[in-house]
């Protein structure tokens, strides 16, 4: 029999919790650590579409990439969605483990899977955030203009669309941070990187990379981190064999674009 226990054991031994940045919430945030596990469905959100999904597979697991109890929770309501969530979950014998910046941080976690959607080659590590295991660095298979580049990544990402700005540069060296990684910029510069692929950029970060000679092309939070999803149904069926382990087929982005 596997235990949700087992699977967590496994996960933490791919994304060590210690690789989590120090404000994280990472490990099993729901459910019982001796639960037998026959099915888990993976995503990049625990969302209420997800747990329903898991009810109608049979699945006992949720493994998904943001913490599904991030800020202080002082009830379990239908009020909200955290609530609702938690509790449609706990209701059906649901578990849910999430793996969030150590999984960012893993090797072969969400910035490696990135690197690799991206056809990077000679990928390293950018030495980025607490523990210097942020963000990632690789070369293009050939030389690209910016604007070339950014309609790369949203075709390479299934992007509803991108933002990005014109370094004025032909692009060859990367950097990729999946999510809000904006902050990150300094490191990726650092690394000889002529572009830099993130999520949820500002204006201000726009600006700041463009005045730097740097092509900053925002490709959405759910496009950039997504990847991870299919990395933990794969890594989980690899290591449990007679597991059923999917990724979500509800799960999608939330901004749509026009």
């Amino acid at each position: 029999m596997t235990t949700v226990s087992d699977v967590l054991d496994f996960l933490e031994g791919f994304a060590p919790p210690e690789l989590a940045e120090s404000w994280d919430n990472v490990g099993l945030l729901c459910g019982d650590r001796a639960a037998e596990v026959t099915s888990v469905l993976c995503a990049l959100d625990a969302t209420e579409d997800v747990i329903e999904e898991a009810i109608e597979r049979g699945a006992q697991l949720v493994v998904a990439h943001h913490p599904a109890i991030f800020t202080s929770v002082s009830r379990v309501t239908t009020d909200n969605a955290t609530g609702r969530v938690l509790r449609l979950a706990i209701c059906h014998r649901i578990s849910i483990i999430c793996m969030h910046t150590n999984a960012d941080c893993a090797v072969g976690g969400v910035n490696d899977a990135l690197a690799s959607a991206l056809f990077l080659t000679d990928v390293i590590n950018m030495e980025a955030g607490e523990n210097r295991m942020l963000g990632r660095v690789g070369d293009l298979p050939h030389e690209m203009q910016p604007r070339e580049f950014a309609l790369f990544v949203k075709e390479c990402l299934r992007a509803g669309g991108v933002r990005f700005c014109d370094c004025g540069k032909p692009i060859r060296r990367v950097a990729v941070g999946g999510g809000a990684c904006g902050k990150l910029m300094d490191s990726a510069l650092a690394k000889g990187a002529d572009a830099f692929v993130i999520g949820d950029c500002s204006y201000d970060l726009m600006q700041r990379a463009q005045s730097l000679g740097l092509t900053l092309v925002d490709a959405g939070h759910f496009p950039t981190e997504n990847p991870i999803a299919a990395v933990f149904a794969d890594r989980i069926v690899e290591a449990f064999p007679h597991l059923i382990s999917v990724v979500s087929e509800r799960h999608a982005d939330c901004i749509q674009f026009v």
